[in-house]
Order: structure tokens, then sequence, then C-alpha cells
């Protein structure tokens, strides 16, 4: 099995075209600061950062002219689109174009997909959670997710609950999001011919027919979303490097 994962490839894809709109703030929230640094910047080195990454793309909207913090051979800038799925799509095109012109072979390259607004996790749950997957490797991809803690309701339009949900079978995604390449490329052109909508990558996997496999996340691991998660977020940053 070894040697299965020897000469298989991993590559990351981050999209941060987004503009926030939630957080309510001038900049776009990847661009806020914790610790010093850009949650994009902490994002990006987290993931430039551990051994079982070959490389990666930030995907970014075409009218943003900043500078990225971080210089790496092993990072790729490309064009991102109006959403989360565009943007994607762009960096996984654009993987296929510079591996299979690098002479890799696409069946053995995987990918992760990962929320530009989810610097929190450290690099050891990272590694954990790359490797498992790349040696579970299971068909329909795998995620990242929390077992829901709470009871769980499901509401109508006027907000009244219409039922409870046995919170056993319920768990709330989180990235990163991996499937092979070419899986991942065959969802994504299926699900744009057909106009479905969907809001990451387990979705379109699923709506391609397949079954994710789910692993257990992080509480840290949440996206800064709103402002008081800004605050949330610094303090976890603050803590490691006490």
């Amino acid at each position: 099995l070894s040697t299965q994962r020897e000469e298989q490839e991993l590559y990351f894809i981050i999209p941060a075209a987004g503009i926030g709109s939630r957080m309510g703030s001038e900049v776009p929230k990847q661009y806020l600061e914790i610790a010093g640094e850009t949650i994009l910047t902490h994002t990006l080195k987290l993931f430039l950062g551990v051994k079982e990454i070959n490389g990666g793309v930030v995907a970014l909207s075409a009218e943003d002219d900043k500078a990225l913090a971080i210089e790496s051979e092993s990072l790729w800038r490309v064009a991102g689109g109006a959403t989360r799925t565009d943007s994607v799509a762009a960096g996984l095109y654009f993987l296929k174009e510079k591996l299979s012109g690098a002479g890799k072979d696409l069946n053995k390259i995987w990918v992760a997909v990962h929320d530009a607004a989810r610097p929190g996790l450290k690099p050891e749950e990272l590694s954990l959670f790359l490797r498992t997957v790349l040696e579970d490797a299971p068909q329909g991809g795998a995620i990242m997710a929390l077992p829901a803690q709470d009871t769980v309701k499901r509401v109508d339009g006027e907000g009244l609950i219409v039922e409870t949900l046995d919170r056993d079978s319920i768990w709330l995604a989180q990235t990163p999001q991996m499937a092979p390449l070419l899986t991942l490329i065959e969802a994504t052109e299926r699900a744009a011919r057909e106009g479905a909508k969907v809001t990451d990558e387990a979705s379109l996997l699923e709506y391609n027919g397949l079954s994710p496999k789910v692993y257990r996340g992080y509480p840290h691991n949440f996206k800064v979303t709103y402002p008081e998660d800004l605050q949330l977020m610094s303090l976890y940053f603050s803590e490691r490097r006490e």
C-alpha cells in the first residue's frame, strides 16, 4: 500500500475570490488580519507547510491586485469566478493542464479543496487527515465534518419547527474536501451541463451519485463568517503562541 501512496500526488485549491458580504467589513474576509497576518496567508501557509502537499492553487478575483504575502514555487494563482464552484473549477482545469503538461499521470492525482476563511487547523491535524484519506482512498471522496452536538430542528418559512431530526446521523460539513482530480473534473462538468446548484465539493460528488466519506473534524476548524468569528479565531491563535 505504501508504494501506491508514493505514486500519488496531492494538490490543494483554495477559492478566495469572494467578497465576504456577511462580515460587513470594507475588505473581503480573507484579507482580515489575525495575529499580524491575513486569514488567507495563514491558510496558505498551513497547506504549503505540510509534507503531504505537492503544490496548490489559490483562486482570486480577477479584480484582486493584492500581492500574496507568501512566495512559493508550489503556489499558483488563477482567476476565480462568480461563485465558489466557478473558482474551484478554474483551479481544477489549471491543475489538469499544468500536471498533464508536466507528464504526470492524472489518475494518481488527488485534490483537497479548503475554504480560505478556515485558518484554524493545526498542521499535524491537517497532515493526519490528508494522510488518512490518501491511505483509505475512499471511492466517493472525503470530507472533514463535525457531528452535530445540539438538537437539530427543521423549520418552515414562518420560523416554526416542522420536525426534530435524529442528530446521530447529522454531520456539519467543514473543509478540506478531497477527491481524485479526474473525478472532480467529471463531476464539475456534469453539474455545469445540467445547471445543478451545488454548495461544496461533497454535494457536487453526491450529485454525481458518489458518497463521500466523513472524517471527524475539529471545533476550531470553523469558517470565519461573522465579526464574532474573527474574535474567536484570534483567541485560538493567541493561545497557540503562548
